[in-house]
Order: C-alpha cells, then structure tokens, then sequence
C-alpha cells in the first residue's frame, strides 16, 4: 500500500526529473499532469456510477475511454513532450464539453466547465496569442450548446429523473473539483509570483544602494581629484601674475622648470579625468566610438605618450617593444585612450622605488600591450570588480572607478579584450589584446611635430572668442612655422579672412553672435573663401556634434588641443608646405 502511494504521489512530477528546465516549464508539468491524473480518475468514477444505474454505454463507455487517453498526458511529460500533453488535456476537455453537453443537456453544467476551461487556459498556456484563441473556442463551444438546448436542435438521452438528478450531481462535483485544483495552482502561482518580485525588488534596492554608494564614492573621489589638479594649476599661474606685477609686467618671465613641469603635470591629469567622464556619459548614454583605423608606428606613437607621462610619473616609466612590424593598422586615437586610463592609473597606485613597465609586442594574429606597475596590488575577490562603473579604491585620490571600464569597453569597440592580473604587494599587470594588422605599404610616415618639420609661409586664421584659447594657439601655430591671425567675432573674421587669405580656418563651434556652422554657411557662399579649409574647434566633445562638424567642414579639434593633434589636423591641407629646420 505504501509502494502505491508513493507511486501517486510521483506521479504529478513525471517529465520534471530529467535535464534543467525554467521553474515555469515544471511548474506547467506538474499542473498538467495533476489536471490529467484527476480528470481520469473521474471520468473512471462517473462512467462506473452511470453504468451501473443507466446502463448506458454512449455516456460510460466514452467515459473509460477518456479515462484511459488522460492517463497518456504524464507520459508525454515524460518523454519531453509537454506540447502534447497540453494539447491532448485542451482536445479531451472541449471535446467531453460538446459531447457530453450535446448528450446529457444541462445536466452537465457547461457555464462551469467553460470557466474551468478559460481558467486553465490562462494558467498553462504561454503564448498570448494561443490563450486567447483556446478562451475563444470555449466560449464558442459554449455559445453553441446554449443554441443546441435552447433551440431543441437534438434530444438528449432520455435519463430518468433519479439518473438525471446523479448525472447532474456527479457532473457538478467533477467541474467543482477541478475549479478548486485549479484555484489551487493561482495561489501558488500568485505566491510564487509575490515572492519572485518581493526578491527581485529587494535585489533591485540593494543594487540601487550600492550604485549610489559607488556614485558617491565617485563624486567624493572626482571633488578632490580636480581640487588636487587645479590648486597647482591656479596656484602657480595666479604666482607667475604676482611675479609679472612685481617686476613692472615684463614680456619675458623666467619660469623654474619645475614651476613648468607642475602645469604641465595637472593639467594633463585634469585632461584625462575630463576625458573619462566624457566617455562615461557617453556609454551610459549608449552612443559608442566607432573605430577609425589608419597605419601608424606603433614605436613612435608608445614614446610621443609616454614622453608626456614622464613629467606626471614620480616613477621611472620602462619601455619593452618586441616583434613589432613598422607599422600597424588600428585606431590610435583610441589606443591612447586605453594607454592613457592604464598609465594613469599605474601611476596613481605605484609605490617610491618602483617602476612601470609598458611592454609592446605581437603575435601572428594579435597586437598586445601590457602596462605593469610594482604597487600595493589587488586583492584576489576584488580583480573581478574593477572593470565596473564606480568601483574604484576606499578614500578619495585613488581613482575615479570609470578609467577601466571604459578602457574595457573601447578594447571591445577595437575587436580585442582588456584584462587584468595582480597580486597582492608585488603590483599588477593589465594586458590589452587586439586583432593585429600590419601595414605593408611603402609609404613614408610622417615626422612628429617634435621633429623639425614646419609649415613655414602657411597662413592659418584662427576664430575663438576667448583670449586664452587664442593665445595659445598662437604659440602651437607659431612653433608649427604658420603665419597667424586672429578674430573673436564673425564680422571680424571675414573681415581678416579677405585681408591675409588664409591657407586654414580654424573656427570655434561656439561663437556669441552667432554659431560657428553658421559662420561657415558665410564663408562658403563666399566666392574669395568658399575654397578654405575650415576645421572646427570646440571644447564639447559631443558624438553627434563632432559628426556634424565633420559633414560640414575639413575636421574637428576638440578642446584643450595638444600640439601633435593640431599638427595632424593641418597637414593633410599643409603638406606642400612641409619644411625641415635643416633646410629652410
């Protein structure tokens, strides 16, 4: 008896103990074949009654039959077809509806049964558009046996009214049980449900927690890393304006190189902190860099970086280039990008007395770079976390938490990986892999601006409304070889535009008056300027601006613009002009 019972109680689960499947496939499994086990149970009860007071085989005989079909539903779960199985339950249920509801009339209580049919339809069909089709059929079948009784469009069997009075109990007590089973499996499904989204919401708070927590973290981190950058930045500058004052404002100052140095080092961190929430809000935003790869020397490109980085390391920085063709095909503006967050950060987390060690190399089919540093390390179950928005060191100056992240994300944009090893006290190691390209053409590479090249005769005229801008590039323009000139309004740039006929504009996307794409309208309905090359400036690193800055004019410089990036901005318009110092 015991063996029995718990062949019973295994019965409802037959179909769920083979390979994984979603809570939601048991859960219809198991509804399904409790349906099927009762329903069979029954129909075997209700034919034997019938049989033995009507003696009626069309209503005990279709009944066996029934009994023995629902047995088959388990076993479909069984062998993995609960498809089947659904659709065996749906066919015997509406078909026991009009057959029985054609034969018995209302003795069999089709309101019930239709409700038992929609309620099961919409607890173990999936597909929206299945459940409401099955409703549908109900509905109708029931609408039709109302037309059926109503309209006398067939006799029902002529029962006695003993036997109609037990085919109407037994018929109500059946849909009755089956309603109730049925309510059943909503309260666990509804339970089931308030618990998931009871858990899924307390997931959700504590993740939102530990965002803010990360965000603060951040902003706390951010607030005292710019302070720390500019209080060296406004210090000195605000020393040198005293000093100027002090000696009557004399053309020429003599600046410590170490006064020099100090700018120089803040302001190229202020730069990469811009830069890393620029491209932050950029990924939260969803718009991502689209590679713009071009032929580059990969060993002239890795010392022009580090050549800045060597004023902002208190470490020495070594460079280790092996099996690296002349030059490689990849975007090297991106490149920096990553090389830039990877130093900072070696940098920030080195210790006195030890070194950073960048390592280039390839392979047959990748490009690697390495960035290794001898500081405190990571601890082993914090390594998975730092490539997270946020997530960065336990008091503010050790990062923003958003330079290798976004590294990451760039190292995707370029078809490779970034990824990291460290261990505790000894330092840590993050190694950039990319798809390696080389490029066998002949062409000469073009010098650094470093290198004695210059656009001597070449007239630039430059159109920025602030002084600071202006003065500064004055001073890259006069180092490139150019003949400058410059306007702080639109008016005053055609003005000195028709004066010198300049070679280049460069022209701020923001002007007071008026825009800068509008200014440019001006120039090209201008039959004298029309031919100038314009390349736009701006301190707004917008994705969508710089494409439209691009589509309208010769390029785009975003702000603050380093030497060797104005160099290449002009050249392809300058090339002709191309002087070494040696030969001019």
């Amino acid at each position: 008896m015991r063996r029995l019972w718990r062949l019973l109680k295994t019965l409802p689960f037959l179909g769920t103990d083979g390979a994984p499947l979603p809570l939601n496939s048991k859960r219809v499994i198991i509804i399904l074949n409790s349906l099927a086990l009762l329903t069979s149970f029954l129909c075997f009860l209700i034919s034997t009654v019938l049989w033995n007071t009507a003696h009626e085989i069309r209503i005990s005989g279709v009944g066996y039959a029934m009994a023995i079909i629902y047995l088959g539903v388990p076993l479909f779960n069984k062998a993995g077809k609960t498809n089947s199985a659904l659709l065996t339950i749906f066919i015997l249920q509406s078909f026991s509806a009009m057959y029985y509801g054609a034969l018995l009339g209302p003795a069999i209580n089709i309101e019930a049964l239709a409700v038992f049919l929609c309620g099961a339809a919409l607890l173990i069909i999936k597909s929206s558009r299945y459940k409401w089709a099955a409703i549908t059929f109900v509905l109708t079948v029931t609408v039709i046996l109302k037309v059926i009784w109503y309209g006398n469009l067939i006799d029902p069997l002529p029962l006695s009214i003993s036997n109609n009075r037990l085919v109407y109990f037994f018929a109500a007590g059946a849909v009755l049980l089956m309603n109730a089973l049925l309510l059943y499996f909503y309260e666990r499904a509804v339970n089931k449900s308030n618990r998931e989204l009871e858990q899924l919401v307390e997931e959700r708070t504590l993740a939102l927690d530990q965002a803010n927590r990360y965000k603060t973290t951040y902003l706390n981190s951010l607030s005292h890393d710019y302070r720390t950058q500019l209080n060296p930045i406004y210090g000195l500058a605000h020393e040198l304006v005293l000093q100027a004052e002090d000696e009557g404002m004399p053309d020429h100052i003599q600046v410590s190189t170490d006064v020099i140095r100090a700018l120089y080092a803040s302001s190229r961190n202020m730069l990469d902190m811009t830069n890393v929430v620029l491209d932050t809000a950029r990924i939260e935003a969803g718009i991502y860099n689209v590679p713009q790869p071009a032929p580059f020397s990969v060993r002239q490109w890795l010392y022009q970086q580090l050549d800045s980085y060597q004023y902002v390391s208190p470490v020495p920085l070594q460079v280790k280039i092996a099996g690296i063709p002349g030059r490689i095909v990849s975007d090297a503006a991106l490149l920096t990008r990553i090389l830039s967050n990877l130093l900072t950060n070696a940098i920030k987390f080195s210790c006195p007395g030890g070194a950073i060690t960048i390592t280039a190399r390839a392979t047959d089919r990748y490009f690697i770079l390495e960035v290794s540093d001898e500081g405190k390390g990571i601890p082993a179950e914090e390594l998975d976390k730092i490539f997270d928005l946020y997530i960065t060191g336990s008091k503010p100056g050790e990062g923003t938490g958003l330079g290798l992240p976004i590294s990451r994300k760039i190292a995707e944009t370029l078809g490779g990986t970034l990824t990291a090893t460290s261990e505790t006290g000894k330092g840590s190691t993050f190694r950039l892999s990319i798809p390696m390209v080389a490029d066998n053409s002949r062409k000469s590479q073009p010098q650094q601006p470093n290198e004695f090249e210059k656009f001597y005769g070449a007239k630039v005229l430059c159109v920025d409304d602030d002084h600071s801008n202006r003065l500064l590039a004055e001073l890259q323009l006069k180092r490139l070889g150019c003949t400058t000139a410059f306007a702080a309004s639109s008016a005053e740039a055609l003005e000195k535009a028709h004066e010198i006929m300049p070679d280049v504009i460069l022209l701020d996307y923001y002007l007071p008056e008026i825009s800068g794409m509008a200014l440019l309208g001006k120039i090209r309905k201008d039959n004298l300027l029309r031919h100038v090359p314009v390349i736009f400036i701006s301190g707004n690193a917008d994705t969508t601006e710089i494409a439209a800055a691009r589509t309208h004019g010769e390029g785009f410089l975003s702000k603050p613009i380093m030497l060797e990036q104005l160099y290449y901005a002009l050249l392809p318009f300058l090339s002709s002009r191309l002087v070494t110092e040696a030969g001019h």
